[in-house]
Order: structure tokens, then sequence, then C-alpha cells
């Protein structure tokens, strides 16, 4: 039995043409993924990279950050943490003293029903609150300057830092100050 092509040999159908354009197009979209993810470099990629992250950039006024630069990011939240934590710390010891010896010299303050230590407890975190954005310079934060080169101030940023690193307003705030390009820093720190 004889089977016949339609083609004549030596002859390539649309067919073949099609596919081998799709496997070229699929094996260069694998290429550049690889490159975006840092595994392999394409040369000229990066410049093209940098040409289309700055005309977005410029559309959008929003900065697009480097896997370096969120990295960075992450490790000054967690440092903010780490501070606000310590001084947190300090400033509930120093209450805590400073109530021992209130109660020592009037022992009749003493808070008596449930109600009573609830509203000292609430006093007690308020204070301890403020005394720490006292000794992190939080209270002259000025959150209407504009935050790098950017449209959006200070109190946006925050915003955002909350929404998606799940932190308290007090670690991000205290982690735009640990940025060296927020020149509230300086205003704040003295430096």
């Amino acid at each position: 039995m004889n089977i016949q092509s339609s083609s004549p040999t030596g002859q390539r159908s649309p067919l073949d043409y099609s596919i081998i354009v799709c496997s070229t197009f699929v094996l260069l979209l694998f290429i550049l993924l690889l490159d975006a993810y840092e595994y392999v470099t394409v040369p000229g990629a990066r410049h093209a990279q940098k040409q289309l992250h700055e005309g977005v950039e410029s559309l959008t006024g929003m900065e697009i950050m480097t896997k370096k630069e969120i990295a960075e990011l992450k490790k000054q939240l967690e440092e903010a943490k780490s501070v606000v934590h310590d001084k947190k710390v300090e400033v509930e010891e120093i209450v805590h003293k400073v109530e021992k010896m209130e109660h020592e010299i009037k022992p009749e303050s003493a808070p008596v029903t449930e109600e009573e230590k609830e509203e000292e407890k609430e006093k007690e975190e308020e204070i301890v609150e403020k005394a720490v954005e006292k000794e992190l310079g939080l209270d002259k934060w000025c959150g209407s300057c504009k935050w790098r080169k950017t449209p959006w101030p200070c109190d946006q940023r925050v915003s955002f830092l909350i929404g998606k690193y799940h932190v308290g307003e007090v670690e991000a705030k205290e982690a735009l100050l640990l940025n060296k390009e927020c020149h509230t820093r300086r205003n704040l720190r003295g430096m």
C-alpha cells in the first residue's frame, strides 16, 4: 500500500512554517521570562527594560522598584519594627517604675475595680505610644512633604506600606525615616 503525500518531497507546507514560527516565539518568550527573573542575561535586554521602566515611570509618576530595592525596603521595615519594639519596651519599663513609685507614695490611689484598672491600662498605653513617638522623633512628623522625587506625600507612602506589608503606622514612618532619600529624616533626626 502506498501513501502519497499531498506535497512533493522537499517542500514545506504552511502548517510547518506556522509551527516553526510559534515554537520560535515561545522560545523567545521563555528566554525573556528567564531574563526577567535574572536566571539568564539577554544582550540589550537591560537597556530595553530600563527604557520601558523610564517610560512607565514618566507616564504614571510611579517609581518601579528593583528586587534589590524591595529587599532593602523589607530590611528597613524589619529594622523599624525592631527599633519601635525596643523603644516601647524601654518606655513601658519607665512607666511601670513611675507607677510603682507613685503607688508607694500614695497607696490609696491604686486602682481598685476592674474598670479603674482598665482605664489605667489605657492611659498607660497612651503614654507609652506618645513617649515612643517622641523618642523616635515622630511627634515632629511632616507627612505632607514629598517622598523621594514622586508627586506623593510621605503620608501616602506610609499608607501604602501599611496596606502592602501589614505593618503599623509607627513602623511604617520609622522605615521611611531609615530611608536615606527622605529629606524629613534630616529634619527630624538632625542629620
